[in-house]
């Protein structure tokens, strides 16, 4: 790829950021949601751009994220694993690193071409199945649903649709402890 086509690519892109102490820079294709990065090689050379991973890129340009982590946007969640599930009386909470997801309504396991909602046979199951699957994006869809997408096709899916509250509110999600978003 010739310099030329590397700039008219970084001037569609997004500059999500620079790697620590390096000349590297991290973007995203705001149309793909793809994440790319221009590097120069370690042996010498012209810069290239490559793609690379939401779970790479989170790994190799943890400035990129961790300053962002604390507005929601739409890259929030790419990339990050579900590293835990906790069952409450009655809702769950959803761990994503620092980030945690509580669903206050129904929710939906979408694995292996099924759907189990809560309460079926082998829900929790298949809710704790997800645990460290990489995610690959977050869609929010007010008064419809949320919806988190891992990278193997599977997803989980939280009802926001008002007849489904069982209280005031549907959603909370959270970062280090610091309320993001009530639904």
């Amino acid at each position: 790829m010739s310099e030329t086509d590397i700039d008219k690519a970084m001037a569609e892109f997004e500059l999500v950021g620079n790697r620590q102490n390096a000349w590297d820079m991290l973007f995203r294709d705001p149309k793909t949601r793809k994440f790319w990065e221009v590097f120069y090689p370690a042996e010498g050379g012209p810069r290239q751009l490559r793609p690379i991973t939401a779970h790479k890129a989170r790994t190799e340009y943890p400035g990129a994220f961790s300053g962002r982590q604390s507005n929601l946007h739409d890259y929030w969640l790419d990339g990050e694993i579900l590293t835990g599930v906790t069952f409450v009386l009655d809702h769950w909470r959803l761990e994503f690193g620092a980030s945690t997801i509580t669903p206050l309504t129904s929710i939906e396991v979408h694995a292996n071409g099924a759907a189990l909602r809560n309460g079926d046979d082998q829900f929790r199951n298949r809710l704790c199945e997800q645990i460290g699957k990489v995610v690959d994006r977050l869609e929010l869809k007010p008064s419809v649903t949320c919806t988190i997408a891992f990278e193997d096709g599977s997803s989980i899916s939280i009802s926001l649709k008002p007849e489904g509250y069982r209280g005031p509110e549907a959603l909370q999600i959270a970062n280090s402890g610091q309320m993001l978003m009530v639904i």
